[in-house]
């Protein structure tokens, strides 16, 4: 049986940077590529499985459209590869990418982003003529419930579908704990295909961003001021229902991983300092 690894290429979550580390693993025709045709198109898990049967050499499909769940055929075993971040550091990196994009692009965001600051991209992004990039869009990508995201509006079900999916992953990750994450995906590839490389370098990030997440989330509170601050945190609430919950699975996931190496008589004090940081950290406080 063949192996295809999905990686679900979410915008603005160090995508770039995994998709680098793949394709340096598996290179030409082992990584192949699919999207939709417009930046907010959607690709459905049967797409993916045609995309593979027509490309026997492929071995890693990434995609910014693919939707779970995760695709099924009795030949292909696929294997996920998605992660998720705080969505008002990523609602920032959304702006700073948007805003050096070429006029003409397709993106309504893209206009938008060019013509304002931060706090303008913001009233954007609470108003009712916005999209879906900057509003829980995790959780309407994830539930796969709507297919355009340029009118998309993630519900109460589709957080509870959104959580269904990542559920059933048996692996996501932090972008916010990137190394440990793709430490626990190198672990998922091993019975497949042995040890991967993960020497990598940031792709896409931010020139000059502050290094923590506390820090970014404060001089991004700085920029909006507290109204709209708060305006965006409340229209990203789902969002951050995910992503609390995702980190504390992934804490979880890294409290097991350290009882193994405990087990198998390996250092494990890494890892507690890893797991204390995450239940520790509060990450909706700036």
């Amino acid at each position: 049986m063949r192996t295809v690894i999905v990686h679900y290429h979410l915008f603005k979550n160090a995508g770039s940077t995994v998709d680098s580390i793949l394709s340096r693993n598996f290179p030409d025709e082992q990584h192949g590529h699919i999207e939709g045709p417009y930046p907010w198109s959607t690709v459905q898990p049967q797409e993916l499985v045609e995309f593979s049967l027509a490309n026997p050499a492929l071995r890693v499909v990434s995609s910014h459209h693919a939707r779970p769940p995760l695709p099924q055929h009795p030949d292909i075993q696929f294997l996920p590869v998605l992660f998720l971040r705080h969505p008002i550091d990523r609602f920032a990196s959304v702006y700073e990418f948007e805003r050096r994009q070429p006029a003409d692009s397709l993106s309504p965001s893209v206009a938008i982003a060019r013509e304002g600051g931060l706090a303008e991209f913001a009233k954007w992004g609470v108003g009712q003529e916005a999209n879906a990039v900057c509003r829980n869009f995790q959780v309407a990508h994830l539930a796969n419930a709507q297919h355009d995201m340029r009118t998309a509006r993630a519900t109460s079900e589709d957080y509870m579908s959104a959580l269904r999916h990542l559920e059933s992953l048996s692996f996501f990750g932090i972008v916010e704990s990137f190394q440990e994450s793709i430490e626990a995906m190198q672990a998922l590839f091993r019975p497949h295909f042995g040890d991967i490389n993960l020497t990598h370098s940031s792709e896409n990030v931010t020139p000059g961003r502050h290094a923590t997440l506390v820090e970014r989330l404060a001089h991004i509170r700085s920029e909006l001021g507290e109204p709209l601050y708060r305006s965006l945190v409340e229209l990203n609430s789902l969002d951050m229902l995910l992503y609390d919950e995702a980190r504390k699975r992934f804490a979880d996931a890294l409290q097991t991983r350290a009882g193994v190496a405990a087990a198998q008589g390996k250092p494990t004090s890494f890892w507690r300092r890893i797991v204390r940081a995450l239940r520790g950290a509060h990450s909706t406080s700036a």
